[in-house]
């Protein structure tokens, strides 16, 4: 759980130091298991599966993925993290990862 939180803060510190973000941007992390790829692809709804660690409060939450990095391909029932911040009321994806098929040990 704590290697969890870590990675997430270091995705968003990656975000902000890349150039991703503007720092008047708040960026937040995001993680749960993929409930449906929707709009083409472009709107990732996610199930809440850590209510007590994710920022979004309610049973899913949906993000826009269409200008984000995507690393390995979201499946239904995967355990995705999002990195991303709201404008106008929508969840913005900056990056997604999909924490099922990553392998952390590898480098």
């Amino acid at each position: 759980m704590k290697k969890t939180l870590l990675l997430g803060i270091l995705l968003a510190a990656l975000a902000l130091g890349t150039g991703c973000l503007d720092k008047a941007d708040e960026s937040h992390v995001y993680q749960g298991t993929c409930l449906a790829l929707t709009d083409g692809g472009k709107a990732l709804v996610l199930a809440n599966s850590q209510p007590k660690l994710n920022p979004l409060k309610g049973d899913k939450a949906v993000f826009d993925i269409s200008k984000a990095k995507v690393g390995l391909a979201p499946d239904l029932g995967n355990v995705i993290r999002v990195a991303f911040f709201v404008e106008k009321g929508q969840n913005v994806a900056i990056k997604v990862m999909n924490v099922s098929k990553q392998d952390l040990r590898k480098k």
